[in-house]
């Protein structure tokens, strides 16, 4: 599969799908073209980097169909909506329901262009969020049971003379564990620990 972004297209009617083509490769842009939101949803890989542009009026299978039915998949791909037969309560069920964009028919080629560039921008910030938190919990998978309760109890706030009265432990053996999960994890300090916890949901409930 290819890393270059590619842009895909979904669209019944014919001419509009050939007329977005053409604009989007004019970016020097791969490009997919889907006549169907069906046909979209069979063929396209959450593993491709880039950005969608939807129609959101097409029989059978609309375009917040297509919008439901990626995040039931939990895929996050930014979709930029066209319509054109656009209204205030469409475009507010198109970005409620996970588009970023929603241009309404007709609009100016460099409008779209813009909207494009910053899709694809913001696919490989979120692309690059998810593979440093997939490197998070691999490193968090290497510590061991004791090491994870040291880790939730440091993150709760706890000071290590409270989890070792709590874990019935020496404060020498805290440490230790504690100095474990520092190295294991990759991190120097307390402060950083928290940090990375938070960013891969190992926040226990306060009691």
């Amino acid at each position: 599969m290819s890393l270059t972004p590619i842009v895909s297209i979904v669209d019944d009617d014919q001419q509009a799908r050939e007329s977005l083509a053409a604009l989007v490769q004019s970016m020097d842009l791969e490009v997919q073209c889907y006549a169907s939101g069906q046909e979209f949803l069979d063929n396209f890989s959450p593993d491709q980097p880039g950005c969608v542009v939807l129609d959101l009026r097409m029989p059978q299978v609309s375009g917040l169909d297509v919008l439901a039915a990626l995040a039931e998949r939990h895929i996050e791909v930014p979709v930029i909506m066209i319509s054109g037969h656009g209204d205030i309560p469409a475009a507010v069920a198109a970005i409620k329901s996970g588009a970023v964009e929603f241009l309404e028919k007709p609009y100016r080629g460099s409008v779209l262009m813009d909207h494009v560039r910053g899709a694809i921008e913001r696919d490989a910030q979120q692309r690059d969020a998810s593979t440093e938190r997939r490197e998070m919990l691999k490193r968090y998978d290497t510590l061991t049971p004791d090491e994870k309760q040291v880790l939730d109890l440091t993150v709760a706030g706890k000071p290590d003379k409270a989890i070792a009265l709590k874990l019935d432990l020496s404060l020498r053996t805290i440490q230790l564990r504690r100095a474990s999960v520092l190295r294991k994890m990759d991190v120097r300090s307390r402060a950083e620990l928290i940090g990375l916890a938070h960013k891969i949901d190992r926040v226990p409930a306060m009691n």
